[in-house]
């Protein structure tokens, strides 16, 4: 949940979204937010749409049953 306001977590992120993604690894929840940005000293209301939850990891390998991973580039991992 990087990059999420703490607003956004408190209110709408709960336990159960969470545990839904881990049982569905295709499934994946979204936020939408509300925010200020300044661009140029020009202060603008920016609406952000990012990735909640997900269950890939791009910074993990999965081996063979399906549970275990490591970390790329670890020693272990075959070409």
């Amino acid at each position: 949940m990087e990059g999420i306001k703490k607003n956004y977590v408190k209110k709408h992120v709960r336990r159960g979204s969470f545990l839904e993604v881990i049982r569905n690894p295709k499934l994946t929840t979204d936020a939408t937010f509300h925010l200020f940005q300044s661009r140029n000293h020009e202060v603008h209301t920016v609406e952000m749409n990012k990735v909640c939850f997900s269950a890939f990891d791009d910074k993990r390998y999965v081996l063979d049953d399906g549970v275990t991973t490591l970390a790329y580039g670890h020693e272990d991992i075959r070409n």
